[in-house]
């Protein structure tokens, strides 16, 4: 019976981890944290702007259930809605299940072939951030709007900004550009407000 009690934890962690799905695609870079990503501060505004039809998303307020009608997605490490367009771009609306509550924090963006996760969206979609091209960049785009000739040399770099907010909290948006070659293979935007 005392072994039993001792495997107990492992077999709900297995059974918890066979449940979980993750992202497909180019979404996959989510969970890529193996510290090869450039990081390059700026002043640069990156707080993005979404539309879905005439619907505006916003980071850090609408929850991914009110995104579109599809089932939100669990995995370990983040909750997700995909859509998809006419266009063959995918659209990955995430929230972080550490820090996002079911709240939109990421938004992962690329033209890499449909997906099953990835339901169909007869409304346009549109993302912003400033004045950056997103999937249609260029290093030369990045290095004149940024100013750093080194980013040409990364395949994956990430641009942030930190704005102080209320009470002590930092608003932390990104802007992350995976390339594969000279073209664009995706674009991930994040916003996370802590402490």
């Amino acid at each position: 019976m005392k072994r039993l009690f001792c495997l107990l934890p492992l077999l709900v962690a297995a059974s918890t981890h066979v449940l979980a799905t993750e992202m497909t695609g180019f979404a996959t870079q989510y969970y890529d944290e193996d510290g090869t990503l450039a990081e390059i501060s700026t002043t640069m505004s990156l707080s993005p702007t979404i539309v879905i039809g005439k619907k505006t998303v916003q980071m850090e307020v609408t929850p991914l259930a009110d995104i579109s009608g599809t089932a939100v997605q669990k995995g370990s490490s983040a909750r997700w809605v995909c859509l998809h367009d006419d266009d063959g771009t995918n659209y990955w609306f995430i929230s972080d299940n550490e820090m996002g509550a079911g709240l939109l924090t990421a938004l992962a963006i690329a033209q890499d072939g449909i997906h099953s996760e990835c339901a169909k969206t007869t409304e346009h979609v549109k993302v912003s951030v400033a004045h950056l091209p997103l999937l249609n960049a260029t290093y030369g785009n990045l290095v004149e709007l940024f100013g750093k000739k080194e980013i040409a040399k990364n395949n994956a770099m990430l641009f942030y900004q930190e704005t102080p907010v209320q009470n002590g909290f930092t608003q932390s948006n990104t802007v992350s550009y995976y390339f594969d070659g000279e073209k664009v293979r995706g674009v991930i935007i994040g916003q996370i407000t802590s402490n």
